[in-house]
């Protein structure tokens, strides 16, 4: 009787824990297709959207056309253009295969497809736009600190957040580096810091060069250094000297 009792109470464990597990499935399941607008925007994101600082209230959704990579990286994802444009203080009009933003006294299109993916759905009355072709469009930046926020800055809009002089960028590494890679770059030859040139060189690229030209990269312009690779070199070359103690000018290596 007691081995009967057992076995009742195993199966009913194990029932409850399959179909437990099987109503975890369907809602999840259900909670996909509730939460999918088609086949190219995916499901939701809990994400912050900022637009030159000031967070907007959009959806986000998952861009299902773009490859899964390990990191944060939504700003392909689709929000929607409304709000963004109102806190832009913009405009825009649909077309048959484009969208018209209008922003101080000038006019940026979004085409509808461009190599080959779809830029903006329209769904009802809502466009969904790639967060990144706003940017494209209007020759903006980008950039996504963590999962939990991206952010959109107009091209007139003035990034304090990428240093200004090179001694903000030495302080901007201490804080960013690890004490290994800062020991690394401390102990390098001059030579071996090319080494460089494809992981930290490569961040203060795409993080502080590319996204403007009225901050770091223009004390490197103003004094004649204009190719990318050549002005993450002098950061990096600067640091190097930086950590040890002794002071670099800018363009004369030593």
């Amino acid at each position: 009787m007691k081995k009967n009792i057992l076995l009742i109470t195993a199966f009913f464990i194990l029932a409850t824990s399959v179909y437990g597990c099987l109503n975890i499935i369907t809602l999840s399941n259900n909670a996909k297709q509730d939460t999918s607008i088609n086949d190219d925007i995916g499901n939701l994101v809990k994400i912050d959207v900022y637009v030159n600082d000031v967070k907007v209230e959009t959806p986000v959704h998952i861009n299902n056309t773009q490859p899964k990579i390990s990191g944060p990286y939504n700003l392909s994802d689709f929000v929607l253009l409304e709000p963004v444009c109102e806190a832009m203080g913009a405009t825009f009009e649909v077309e048959s295969d484009f969208i018209k933003i209008f922003y101080h006294d000038e006019t940026y299109l979004i085409k509808k497809r461009f190599y080959g993916q779809t830029e903006y759905w329209i769904i009802g009355e809502d466009v969904y736009v790639k967060f990144a072709s706003i940017r494209y469009a209007m020759d903006g930046s980008l950039k996504q600190p963590d999962k939990n926020c991206m952010f959109l800055y107009t091209k007139d809009y003035i990034r304090l957040d990428i240093p200004a002089t090179l001694e903000e960028c030495y302080k901007a590494l201490d804080e960013k580096l690890d004490k290994k890679t800062k020991d690394a770059i401390r102990k390098s030859s001059v030579e071996g810091l090319g080494e460089y040139h494809f992981g930290v060189g490569l961040w203060i690229r795409n993080t502080w060069i590319y996204p403007a030209n009225d901050r770091i990269d223009k004390v490197f312009r103003d004094a004649g250094i204009t190719d990318p690779d050549e002005m993450s070199y002098e950061i990096i070359l600067g640091y190097h000297y930086y950590l040890n103690g002794v002071t670099y000018e800018l363009g004369s290596r030593k």
